[in-house]
């Protein structure tokens, strides 16, 4: 609960000076979390692995202080350590050091969470920070805030130069170490904790190892507990019990010291990224830390001790309540008829209630759980939730299947796009759903909190029970059915099969775009290119993982895609039907299964021929094996399972992927060079310049043509190529936006919680971008030049999806081919390489390309993947 917003439980006070000293162990002052151990050099903040985040919180405040931390900092590139002061109001002053650099440490400060800009971040010289313990101070009074290394004054802050965000809330005192370089975090945060040196946390050179010696602290108000009056969330409305609020200091703090802080940036990210570093990309999101604060109570009573508080001190306790049955006898439950369950308070934040045993879970109007009441009736199916962007009102059942036969109507009509700006930009930002948050589903527009479905708060969303069922006869327990272990255990199976020698092999490419250069004859006869890219991707998609080509490119007659687009559709249909699709007919889709399966099981049953032994031995001469084709990525998946159902699946999830996302963003990248002949020819002049008008390229050589970057960024920004996608609440979690009065706190969602989000809406929402002037064009237009000036910021362009579950195959963007970092992921890159090889090879046998297609075809279908409705229809002419 913020006190900015409604008033809220008193803050147990600390009032008087205090010193731990962590070499004697753990103190009865801090509430510990990710276990931090103790030893003769003080406490230790461990980061071993991926997810851990160790921290101490104080069990008290202080209002206007003096707070010395003896620090020796964590190393490890992405590892952040961390001394903070933090209110419930999300006032903030701290102290950070990243594992990169042992060299520095940065101030910053932030005023009611708000993070619009990150220009209060300032640097200070910190040599040898991770071999030595230094005294870090913050003096904070009304007037000022001071930061101090080792007893000189680095930096200070008057309330004037705060500009409206100066912190003046009863602060707790956190200090802990983490991984800011994880890569399950945002790429914006990443670079920060990286320090901009690219790549991520490694693990492996770890443990890494923050140790804190001692925190003295000295409350410069005194009293029992700090309490709000009103909610202007300022000093003077703060009250103290049993004593007063002091808003001088006792402490002297001297003048800034000469070389001692570099500037505070003044552009929207924080330090270190100056001068040629000050792309928005690598601004880092706050959310993404721990330092997230908890309200201590949920109602208060008089002043009493508080347990393992030091002695002599009083603070507010916990009051509980249970409410009554209907037609109870009024008597209360007996205490062993109570439990304790998690919850989330007004904020979003963990916190614990008290309710009967057995007791069904009850939600406030904001979402948050709250004691339960008596048993609520039989909750409602999804369809008793769509966006109150809809009509903004509550449904009955009647309307909400009307609003479902409409958007499955617009999905078989080719309007979705229509249906997507609609509800997105009607969306109260940034959160939209039925007449209250209590609803099972949602839209989320705000990037904020799409980064939290995909990546932040990963294992809190997921797919769910019921997309696995809806989905299973299709895609089986593959990567895109399936959640948590089953999900890992799938992703691993197929990471390690996209190594890079099969990604920079080209000759499958080579081999499959000659046959498709022979439909086009370069004398201008309308094609539909869409339909030959189609059949092209699925050939070689199928000789790449299979070993043999289905041989659809120009084959009306193969089975197999026929099949296995019919499936799609039809999958598609049933899940866009929500609660209606069980009305679906299954007989034509079956039968399509049925071939699907045909066809795929005699490789199956060919790669488990091989014992394992034969596979590791086929693989050591990987190259030769494949060039006589004795060797596939079937074989190498081979060579780790023997499950026949769990290969099936992979096979069907990747020949998706494979197929339907190369072949959908090749189609909408020749619309627009049809539609755009002055970028056709600026792009054939960069393939020429480079290759000549017959050189095959290789990878290096895609890798080193910027504009052709840049077409398929500006392609893939403008036709994801999963534009709407869908994630479920696992469990009671949050968002990082939609609550409080502005919709910019975070916000309670129950489990079982559908979230819509599109990444076509975000790429086109005129707000995630600059004034439309000659250097940034409106958003829903074309044109790669802008990727010469304009960067994404985080979250803002996601393409392939984003997070942990980055569609296995492709990337998040093209500039993850030109980058060839050396830990790059590289299975990512396999349908971006297929993509620019494939436009080079076409570029450079044709001079010119004519647009044949006109007003009524620009519309979009929907079907799993984007791809154009009615086709491209074009004409290629050879160069005279």
């Amino acid at each position: 609960m913020q006190p900015t917003y409604e008033c809220c439980p008193a803050n147990p006070a600390l009032g008087r000076a205090v010193t731990i000293d962590f070499t004697a162990g753990a103190s009865d002052s801090f509430t510990p979390q990710g276990n931090p151990t103790y030893d003769p050099n003080g406490a230790s903040f461990t980061v071993a692995k991926s997810g851990d985040s160790p921290q101490l919180t104080s069990k008290w405040y202080i209002m206007f202080g003096h707070v010395e931390f003896q620090i020796k900092a964590a190393p490890g590139v992405g590892i952040v350590s961390s001394a903070v002061l933090q209110s419930d109001t999300l006032d903030e002053i701290d102290f950070e050091w990243l594992g990169g650099d042992s060299s520095q440490v940065q101030s910053n400060y932030f005023g009611k969470g708000q993070t619009t800009t990150y220009n209060r971040g300032a640097s200070h010289p910190d040599p040898n920070n991770q071999a030595d313990f230094h005294t870090y101070a913050i003096d904070w009074t009304a007037d000022q805030i001071a930061w101090q290394i080792d007893g000189k004054t680095v930096r200070t802050l008057s309330p004037d130069a705060a500009q409206g965000q100066y912190p003046q809330t009863p602060m707790m005192v956190k200090v802990g170490a983490w991984s800011g370089g994880d890569s399950a975090n945002s790429p914006g945060t990443i670079s920060w904790a990286t320090n901009g040196a690219g790549g991520t946390t490694d693990y492996a050179n770890g443990p890494y190892s923050m140790m804190v010696k001692s925190i003295a602290v000295t409350d410069y108000s005194t009293g029992t507990q700090y309490s709000y009056s009103g909610t202007s969330g300022t000093w003077q409305s703060i009250q103290s019990e049993g004593g007063e609020i002091n808003s001088s200091g006792s402490k002297a703090v001297g003048p800034v010291e000469a070389g001692s802080s570099s500037s505070t940036t003044s552009e929207a990210a924080p330090l270190p990224f100056s001068g040629t570093h000050k792309a928005a990309e690598v601004t880092p999101d706050r959310n993404t830390y721990p330092w997230v604060a908890t309200t201590l109570a949920t109602s208060t009573t008089a002043p009493t001790t508080y347990p393992n508080l030091p002695s002599g001190y009083k603070t507010t306790q916990t009051a509980t309540s249970t409410s009554l049955p209907q037609g109870s006898s009024g008597a209360l439950p007996a205490d062993g008829d109570l439990e304790t369950v998690a919850a989330y308070d007004q904020q979003g934040f963990p916190t614990t209630i008290v309710q009967a045993k057995g007791a069904t879970k009850q939600y406030n109007d904001q979402g948050f759980l709250i004691t339960a009441n008596p048993p609520l009736a039989a909750r409602s199916s999804p369809t008793a939730a769509v966006a109150q962007a809809v009509d903004g009102g509550t449904m009955d059942s009647a309307e909400v299947n009307k609003e479902i036969t409409k958007t499955s109507a617009a999905t078989l009509i080719y309007r979705d796009l229509d249906v997507w700006h609609f509800l997105f930009t009607n969306c109260s930002p940034p959160i939209a759903s039925s007449a209250s948050p209590t609803a099972e589903f949602w839209l989320a527009a705000d990037p904020e909190n799409i980064k939290a479905l995909l990546a932040a708060q990963f294992n809190d969303y997921g797919k769910g029970a019921n997309f696995l069922r809806d989905w299973q006869e299709f895609l089986g327990h593959g990567i895109f059915t399936t959640d948590g272990e089953e999900w890992a255990k799938s992703r691993q199976l197929l990471r390690p099969q996209f190594v890079k020698t099969r990604v920079r092999d080209l000759d499958v490419f080579e081999k499959h775009v000659q046959h498709l250069l022979g439909f086009l004859d370069g004398q201008g006869k309308e094609v539909d290119v869409s339909n030959l890219f189609y059949g092209y991707t699925l050939d070689a998609a199928t000789e790449f993982l299979l070993g043999r080509s289905v041989g659809s490119l120009g084959n009306a007659n193969s089975q197999f895609a026929h099949a296995f687009a019919q499936v799609q559709k039809s999958q598609h249909i049933r899940g866009r039907a929500g609660p209606l699709g069980h009305a679906f007919p299954l007989k034509k889709f079956r039968k399509c299964l049925r071939t699907m399966d045909a066809f795929i099981e005699p490789f199956v049953q060919d790669a488990l021929l091989n014992t394992p032994e034969e596979l590791d031995e086929k693989e050591l001469d990987e190259k030769e094996a494949r060039s006589s084709g004795d060797t596939t990525w079937l074989h190498s998946v081979a060579r780790f399972t023997r499950d026949r159902q769990v290969i099936r699946d992979q096979i069907v999830n990747l020949l998706l992927a494979g197929r339907d996302t190369t072949a959908g963003t090749l189609s909408f990248l020749f619309k627009e060079l049809s539609a755009h002949p002055n970028v056709y020819s600026k792009l054939r002049q960069e393939i020429l310049e480079k290759l000549g008008s017959h050189g095959a390229p290789t990878y290096e050589d895609l890798k080193e043509m910027p504009y052709l970057q840049r077409c398929i960024n500006e392609t893939l920004r403008l036709y994801p190529s999963v534009p709407y996608n869908v994630r479920l609440a696992l469990k009671d979690t949050r968002l990082p936006r939609g609550g409080g009065v502005d919709g910019l706190s975070p916000i309670g969602v129950k489990k079982d919680t559908m979230i819509g989000y599109a990444p076509i809406y975000l790429h086109r929402n005129p707000a995630q971008y600059p004034p439309v002037s000659a250097d940034s064009p409106p958003a829903a237009e074309f044109s790669p030049e802008r990727w010469e000036t304009w960067i994404p910021r985080p979250w803002q362009y996601i393409p392939f999806n984003g997070g942990p579950r980055t569609c296995i195959g492709v990337g998040s963007s093209f500039m993850e081919l030109v980058s060839s970092k050396a830990d790059e992921p590289l299975q990512q890159q396999f349908a971006l390489t297929e993509i620019g090889y494939t436009t080079v090879r076409i570029l450079q046998r044709f001079g010119r390309l004519e647009k044949y297609w006109g007003i009524g075809d620009d519309m979009v279908k929907s079907e799993i993947v984007l791809s154009p409705a009615h086709g491209v229809k074009v004409g290629f002419f050879s160069e005279r």
